[in-house]
């Protein structure tokens, strides 16, 4: 997909809000920059110029050659300024849509940034899905390989949203075949084929995990033939090294990562599992507020509890737990890899004398793994690679919650 950033719109005659716009106008360029697999993006060079000669969305794009533009505008809020952010179609100069983002006093924080990058990267996706429906306008045997490879994101993500992941993966492999077939080496359905086979999900349906793990390392380290520095692809394979407890080499990965870009969050948190696994608690703690700084995941609180519970900081430990358990839903946690969260919680409840709500962490845990009721029972439905697989001080708090051996 082709874009083209357009400088963002202060609020007349303010000089802050004028900085602001600036501000905001390099950070989207920024990020967009940063998704050469999704996005590719007009120089600045070549905007201005375009904007200079053209006032309409539909001649920018013409002049530019790109199908989506990126609007913004800078407004006076209460609490400071708000970024209004919109993509447009540049051939019907129709607003796809459009998100609010509050700034503030103007900093752009870790966090903001992260937030900021995410806003962008939701408004990229919407174009996705104009691209898709483009594609599934055209006869099946007219599709180029961008068109296969959307369409494999797109109803990828589509029936995950619907809980059906077995058919999310069966979709999204049938077209990223066809795509592969035609253009062996393209970068993105090597991505997407990679992304699929690697996800945590197939763990829940495949009878053979090991067979899509090997699928997705396959387009993986072929991906990495042709950019070996893919940050994207460089963090998929330290964890796909920590899955298979190579933590040493994962940790060594994401550290090269993390070297060139010490802001790139998940790289920070495959450092904070690893460290963690190693048995460096403090040091994991470290790495995962840098995380806790730029986002707000429950994936990233339920490390965060497990760091502190490794740390015996039991009543953070199950602050964090408690977070993460709000958020998720059912499946994530009756999964043996996500859902130990919730022992984590009764296991820190328990410790700190709070035996009523270590009981309802317990019943909440029973009611989504039914049967797992035991301290051999939880062993083994525990995934190796869960935060605290074989961690004993986890088990002995789970004794004093109440589960028996």
């Amino acid at each position: 997909m082709t874009f083209a950033v357009l400088p963002f719109q202060p609020p007349a005659g303010d000089p802050t809000g004028a900085q602001i716009a600036a501000t905001m106008t390099e950070a989207a360029v920024a990020a967009q920059e940063d998704r050469p697999l999704w996005a590719q993006v007009a120089s600045r060079k070549s905007v201005e110029q375009a904007v200079a000669r053209h006032a309409t969305d539909k001649d920018l794009a013409s002049d530019l050659n790109v199908h989506f533009l990126i609007r913004g505008t800078v407004v006076p809020a209460a609490s400071g300024y708000s970024v209004g952010i919109m993509v447009v179609d540049g051939a019907t100069e129709r607003v796809i849509d459009s998100k609010m983002f509050p700034i503030g006093s103007g900093t752009l924080t870790p966090r903001l940034r992260e937030e900021f990058d995410r806003t962008l990267g939701w408004l990229t996706a919407r174009a996705v899905e104009v691209e898709v429906q483009r594609a599934r306008a055209k006869p099946a045997d007219a599709l180029d390989v961008r068109d296969l490879a959307f369409r494999a994101f797109m109803e990828w993500d589509e029936k995950k949203g619907q809980r059906d992941e077995k058919g999310a993966y069966t979709t999204a492999t049938t077209l990223l075949n066809r795509a592969l077939a035609i253009a062996p080496d393209d970068s993105l359905a090597l991505y997407l084929t990679a992304r699929v086979n690697l996800c945590d999900c197939v763990e829940g349906w495949s009878k053979n995990v090991e067979e899509q793990q090997a699928i997705g390392a396959a387009a993986m380290d072929k991906y990495l033939l042709k950019d070996p520095q893919s940050p994207s692809m460089l963090v998929l394979k330290s964890e796909l090294l920590a899955l298979h407890g190579r933590f040493e080499e994962s940790l060594l990965l994401v550290e090269s990562v993390l070297k060139r870009n010490p802001e790139d969050t998940d790289a920070s948190e495959v450092k904070a599992y690893d460290l963690l696994k190693l048995g460096k608690p403090q040091e994991a703690l470290v790495a995962q507020k840098a995380v806790l700084e730029r986002r707000d995941y429950w994936q990233d609180a339920a490390l965060a509890a497990s760091i502190y519970y490794a740390l015996e900081q039991y009543g953070l430990a199950a602050q964090m737990a408690q977070k993460a358990k709000a958020q998720m839903r059912r499946e994530e946690l009756a999964n043996p890899r996500m859902g130990p969260v919730v022992l984590t919680l009764a296991a820190a409840e328990a410790r700190i004398g709070r035996s009523g709500t270590a009981k309802v962490a317990l019943a909440d845990f029973n009611a989504a793994v039914p049967g797992v009721d035991t301290i051999p029972a939880v062993k083994k439905w525990m995934h190796p690679a869960a935060d605290l697989a074989g961690y004993e001080p986890l088990y002995e708090g789970l004794r004093l919650a109440g589960v028996a051996d």
